[in-house]
């Protein structure tokens, strides 16, 4: 009997040993710079199930290009005024900011400055009412966090963007955006993760926000009017944010690594995944570019490839574009048109297209090429 009982207290001090507990080491610091890459169309990966002990192999993630991010003191912000209370500032995308504030045990959201969430097209620098905690520690298996933010602002009528004006049947006094976020957070498993670069010991963190987004118009002697179900009727515009909605996203975090090994955003029924951002190597210079400095672009990947390709278009104004593929004598041998608002990735079959050299370019409403680039297909 106490030959079994050593041999179970044995197996939960191993159990209980081989996990790790991820320490404030993993904060981002000023001067900190954070290399990630992004797979838009992530194929044979799983999640997997919660609880100890887990494989995840990503190692088939790709991307295109390597973003660099700068991790720098709040006072060098473009918006630094509005947000004395904050310690940090970087990029959380080509057009926004984020301000942050660092204690030992958290990293706190506290405001935003640049392009608002819902793609309207215009400048804003909200403080969140509760700053959102985006890490906390020290983070160990089974922890749990809960979180609550809103914010909101507004336009005055001549900040109003002409697209939302030709929809409405009356010209509103001013427009306001209000969000409401709660987030629940659980650190639901833990193991080895690998990825192009190397194998990792993580823990992973289910992070489930509950979002409803709202927008309202200021109408004369009537005041606020809720018109969120009056601009999903008559648009796209917003319409993939606007309304309630429900974003998953596993979060794999490793001991003193300041970039998150993957982040696994899931699609809006969590029956797939939708995107992979993963800790990248910075050995392809060619390749690494900072997130101040992307240029408006679509790149292929895999490049040379075979049976498809990826289009990503980055950094593109909201429009009309059309992409095309060349042979190298100039014949259109395919296109296709796109409606762009915002970060796209498009797979395109090669099936019909021959082993060698093609160009491809990317043109907009007025027909002009904006890029042009070159794409090899090959064959087994």
């Amino acid at each position: 009997m106490k030959h079994i009982q050593l041999v179970i207290l044995c197996f939960v001090s191993f159990t209980l040993g081989a996990q790790i507990t991820v320490t404030n080491k993993y904060f981002p610091q000023a001067g900190d710079t954070l290399l990630t890459a992004t797979d838009n169309m992530p194929s044979g990966i799983e999640v997997g199930t919660p609880g100890p002990d887990r494989t995840w192999n990503f190692k088939s993630l790709q991307s295109p290009l390597i973003v660099r991010t700068i991790v720098r003191p709040a006072s060098e912000g473009a918006a630094a005024v509005d947000f004395p209370d904050a310690d940090l500032v970087f990029k959380l995308n080509e057009n926004a900011e984020g301000y942050y504030r660092l204690t030992d045990n958290t990293l706190e959201l506290i405001g935003l400055s640049g392009t608002d969430p819902i793609n309207l097209g215009i400048d804003i620098q909200p403080k969140l009412n509760e700053p959102q905690i985006e890490r906390w520690a020290p983070l160990k298996y089974g922890d749990t966090h809960d979180s609550a933010v809103n914010f909101s602002y507004a336009l005055d009528a001549d900040e109003i963007p002409q697209d939302l004006l030709d929809i409405l049947p009356i010209t509103p006094d001013s427009i306001r955006v209000r969000l409401k976020l709660n987030r629940h957070d659980e650190v639901d498993a833990w193991g080895t993760m690998s990825i192009p670069g190397g194998d990792y010991e993580v823990l992973r963190e289910k992070r489930t926000l509950d979002q409803d987004i709202r927008l309202d118009a200021k109408i004369g002697i009537l005041g606020w009017q809720d018109i969120t179900d009056i601009v999903l009727g008559l648009t796209d515009l917003g319409g993939d944010v606007l309304g309630n909605s429900q974003i998953v996203r596993y979060h794999y975090w490793g001991e003193g690594v300041k970039e998150a090994i993957a982040v696994v955003t899931m699609n809006p029924d969590q029956t797939a995944i939708a995107t992979v951002d993963f800790k990248a190597e910075d050995i392809l210079a060619d390749l690494v570019q900072t997130t101040d400095k992307l240029q408006p672009s679509v790149l292929a990947y895999p490049n040379p490839a075979m049976a498809h390709t990826n289009f990503q278009f980055m950094q593109l104004k909201p429009g009309n574009y059309r992409l095309v593929i060349y042979n190298l004598v100039g014949s259109e041998v395919w296109h296709q048109n796109y409606r762009i608002h915002g970060p796209l990735t498009e797979r395109v079959s090669l099936s019909n297209l021959k082993k060698g050299t093609y160009l491809y370019a990317l043109q907009d409403e007025r027909g002009r090429t904006l890029i042009t680039r070159r794409l090899v297909v090959v064959r087994p």
